[in-house]
């Protein structure tokens, strides 16, 4: 937590700004107000100087915060009005000219409230924190390397319940049990979709019965410890079809080649083109509509971005997602997808 602060600082340091507020409303920003005071309580505002850190919460958590920030706590007791007077204080008192803040993380509503009445000039830092984010140290990766192996563990004993008869609500409920034995949970809705079903890229488990000669495409991820897994599956029941035979297989070498080529300093954009051009190739290039990936941490989807939306190249340590998928509409779908950490050279 101290490196991040000081990271943190080191960036206010960079643009002139004299503290940065961090507002989490009832889990609006949670993972940030986490990452940098350590409390993963669902309200909490962090008011941040050069030599002092503040959190602003309200009774739930008052020993929660003791326990686990060093945050200084200033309990929180009324309604808007307090809060407002409580940040115009930290403000005045810190002498604070310049304040960054989360543009992104905030309602409208909110910043008129909250931000927008203080005196001061205020500074969007949403870049800053998203690539501070995006960095991961050797603890966050075994975090979420422990988040892979619970997610893996979770599906390889929910196996035996993919099969004919069975439905995608069932398979999906299994799965995400075996996560919650294991001391996670699930860290997005668990996708469990089947048959013409598994063109839907983000499709919903439904009431529908696996039926023999079927592709199931399964995307599920566990949170353990803050951090998170997204891994995706496509598992056939039943004999398959030359033709979903040959997109299975063009999906998995696009997905290999891709991690192949992962390495720090490709862009987000060069390495989706590198998956995108061999399922162009094959002939199915209409059915990928999606990036190639997205960085993965405390949320499911951060930066960096793998996808043509990302020319920036792509840091060492980051962790990614590469998940290349063909969806043929009224037939069937294909995803496979690996979380990856990013190396000078490599991926692994």
């Amino acid at each position: 937590m101290k490196k991040r602060l000081q990271n943190l600082r080191e960036n206010m340091e960079k643009e002139n700004l004299d503290a940065i507020l961090i507002y989490n409303f009832e889990g609006s920003n949670r993972a940030t107000t986490w990452y940098l005071s350590g409390f993963s309580g669902s309200f909490a505002v962090l008011f941040i100087t050069f030599d002092k850190e503040y959190v602003i919460t309200d009774s739930r958590y008052f020993t929660q915060v003791q326990e686990q920030s060093t945050f200084k706590l200033i309990p929180h007791t009324g309604g808007k009005e307090q809060l407002k007077k409580t940040l115009l204080e930290l403000v005045k008192t810190n002498e604070v000219s310049r304040l960054g803040y989360e543009s992104e993380r905030i309602t409208h509503n909110q910043f008129q409230e909250y931000i927008e009445t203080l005196d001061t000039e205020k500074i969007e830092i949403d870049e800053t924190i998203k690539n501070m984010r995006s960095v991961k140290t050797d603890e966050e990766i075994e975090k979420i390397k422990k988040a892979v192996k619970v997610a893996e563990e979770a599906l390889e004993s929910s196996l035996e319940y993919i099969k004919q008869g069975n439905t995608e609500n069932e398979i999906a409920a299994r799965i995400n049990y075996e996560i919650y034995k294991r001391g996670g949970k699930p860290s997005f809705e668990t996708i469990v979709v089947s048959g013409k079903r598994s063109a839907l890229v983000n499709g919903m488990p439904s009431k529908k019965k696996i039926e023999n000669g079927e592709f199931v495409l399964i995307d599920y991820g566990a949170m353990v410890d803050g951090y998170c897994s997204d891994i995706t599956r496509t598992f056939l029941v039943g004999e398959a079809t030359t033709k979903m035979e040959k997109v299975y297989k063009i999906v998995q070498t696009a997905q290999k080649k891709a991690r192949k080529a992962a390495k720090a300093g490709l862009s987000g954009v060069e390495l989706h083109n590198v998956a995108k051009k061999i399922i162009e190739d094959e002939g199915f290039g209409e059915y990928f509509g999606h990036g190639l990936g997205h960085g993965l941490g405390m949320e499911v989807h951060e930066n960096p971005g793998v996808s043509p939306r990302n020319e920036d190249p792509l840091p060492e340590n980051a962790v990614i997602t590469i998940e290349p998928g063909i969806y043929i509409p009224n037939e069937f779908g294909v995803r496979i997808e690996d979380d990856v950490v990013i190396k000078e050279g490599y991926c692994e």
